[in-house]
């Protein structure tokens, strides 16, 4: 369920509240859950979409609207999705979460790398 106060309550069937998704700077006018069930995108007054997984955590936030987004859909491949705006424009994104997660993972381990070596100077230290 989205609402008014920039949340997203997901509830199971039983209607035990699940979980409580926040981030959102305005209302949430529209949620819609990926084909595969996985995931969830969000749209909001905040001129924003947003991707969660559905424990909660946000993967990502699509910015390039200019006013409120009042609705989000999947494409039945899971990789794009389509927003609607009171700007009037309809926005088709592509989703590349593999490459984020493959990202994230190479930083990562040049993080640890870069930490724990001691030949790096300790302002490189924090690169990633």
């Amino acid at each position: 369920m989205a609402g008014y106060d920039k949340t997203i309550r997901l509830w199971n069937l039983q209607g035990t509240l699940m979980k409580t998704l926040t981030g959102h700077g305005s209302w949430v006018y529209g949620i819609n859950f990926s084909p595969d069930g996985k995931l969830l995108a969000s749209a909001s007054g905040d001129k924003t979409i947003k991707l969660w997984q559905l424990d909660g955590s946000l993967l990502l936030t699509l910015v390039g609207h200019n006013d409120w987004v009042f609705n989000v859909a999947f494409h039945p491949n899971n990789r794009q999705i389509a927003s609607a705006s009171a700007d009037g424009k309809v926005m088709l994104w592509t989703l590349q979460l593999e490459l984020k997660k493959l990202m994230r993972h190479g930083c990562d381990w040049a993080g640890l790398y870069l930490h724990n070596n001691i030949e790096v100077n300790d302002n490189d230290r924090k690169l990633c």
